[in-house]
């Protein structure tokens, strides 16, 4: 959990500067495992080794995501973890010189468009009836 909170306050940090957090040549720091490039994905899943890293780290990226990015509760959409997962091998295998960060943000691309811009729990039909009763 102490791990999961250091790499998501690093990557509120990271994302929260700016839209564009890029210095003037588009570069950027990148903390943690987000650093590897998905050929290292791709080896330590071919391995059979533990990806409980990455899969944390996007789960950082993600909810740090959800924090950052108005209008919206959840990129997920409703979708679970093991897709991300099957999401990313298949992208990793496509693209091994991708940086893993760049391929978790990918991801949001894919997916912003299905993403849960409300949460469930909450009655948010009065929010957006604007036609007097």
């Amino acid at each position: 959990m102490q791990r999961f909170m250091f790499i998501f306050s690093l990557m509120f940090i990271m994302l929260s500067t700016s839209v564009s957090a890029k210095d003037i040549d588009g570069q950027f720091a990148v903390y943690g495992i987000g650093s590897n490039s998905c050929a290292q994905y791709n080896q330590n899943r071919s391995t059979g080794k533990t990806i409980n890293e990455y899969v944390t780290w996007m789960e950082a990226y993600l909810s740090a995501f959800n924090l950052i990015v108005s209008n919206t509760y959840d990129i997920a959409g409703g979708r679970n973890l093991d897709e991300f997962v099957e999401w990313m091998d298949d992208h990793c295998k496509n693209n091994p010189d991708q940086a893993f960060v760049n391929a978790v943000a990918t991801l949001t691309t894919v997916l912003y468009d299905s993403r849960m811009n409300l949460s469930p729990e909450k009655d948010n039909a009065a929010k957006w009836n604007t036609i007097p009763q």
